[in-house]
């Protein structure tokens, strides 16, 4: 059974396109099969998957053409399918472990005018139409990244996804859009034809230590509740203080979000995956992924699928 999960916040810059990125990255580590959709006209995700539409020398079909073509055809996503192209070896022509496991239905600029057929009859059951007839089957898990807003392109994905995941840094504006996203779809899931869409989770990223990002990630806290994928992990230390005096204080040894390291802007801008980065500095990275993937598998997927 395929697991369909979109990523969304209707504020941008939360790193939505590396959470999807990277997490099936982390699904594929797993043994799982993922199938990455972009649904974001600005093709980061579809980009940093080693997939990047052109139209003179590399004029693959995208999401765009799918869509237009399942106004009338039904499993018309499997003929824009492409492999994920990450490679290793001194040459390069060798696919990683991970680029075997994920493919994707890659995204381009023009996919904007998509957004404009919003008022034809069935469009937002385009995407749901395009993975219909059983191909989707051979994954176990289909991720969608989305663009950030509630317009008529995220709404494909509401109709069609089994859980939402909310990325959101801890600040007032991305909580808010993470608020936004799960009062839309509290309001208008049934109006999507999807009455069982639900919040899977909600992952803060960006994380850094400051008196604001505590204040929102409370405030993330009361609103979602156990939704929120609080990642903290403390263990109790001797700890001495200035006075020379020893006593057992709990130490944060893991944050609760995803800390802004420069390992994740070598990787999108470099298009790998952080298992390129085998040094201290990626083996920290991949540890966010890591726990991201282990909550997907423990919440979200069927047990059976659960790698």
């Amino acid at each position: 059974m395929t697991t369909t999960i979109m990523f969304a916040n209707n504020k941008g810059g939360v790193a939505k396109s590396q959470v999807c990125v990277q997490t099936a990255a982390a699904l594929a580590r797993r043994g799982l099969d993922v199938l990455v959709i972009d649904m974001d006209p600005q093709a980061n995700a579809s980009r940093r998957l080693g997939v990047v539409f052109d139209e003179a020398t590399n004029p693959i079909p995208t999401i765009s053409e799918v869509l237009l073509a399942a106004s009338s055809t039904e499993g018309a996503g499997q003929g824009a399918v492409t492999p994920c192209t990450w490679t290793q070896g001194d040459e390069g022509q060798i696919p990683t472990a991970e680029a075997e496991r994920i493919d994707l239905i890659p995204s381009r600029f023009d996919l904007i005018n998509r957004a404009d057929e919003a008022a034809a009859v069935g469009a937002v059951r385009r995407l749901k139409k395009a993975l219909a007839g059983g191909w989707t089957e051979a994954y176990d898990v289909i991720l969608i990244d989305t663009r950030p807003d509630l317009g008529h392109l995220v709404q494909m994905p509401m109709a069609v996804a089994d859980f939402v995941v909310i990325p959101t840094d801890a600040t007032f504006d991305g909580a808010n859009g993470a608020i936004e996203v799960r009062t839309f779809i509290e309001k208008h899931a049934e109006d999507l034809g999807n009455p069982n869409l639900r919040i899977g989770g909600v992952v803060v990223t960006r994380w850094r230590t400051t008196n604001e990002a505590q204040y929102q990630l409370e405030g993330l806290t009361q609103e979602f509740g156990d939704l929120l994928w609080n990642m903290r992990e403390t263990e109790m230390r001797e700890v001495t203080s200035t006075d020379g005096t020893t006593e057992l204080k709990e130490v944060e040894t893991f944050p609760p979000g995803i800390k802004e390291l420069t390992r994740f802007t070598e990787a999108d801008g470099a298009a790998v995956s952080l298992s390129a980065y085998t040094d201290e500095r990626g083996r920290t990275a991949i540890a966010f992924y890591e726990k991201i993937a282990d909550r997907i598998a423990s919440e979200l997927l069927p047990i059976g699928e659960r790698a």
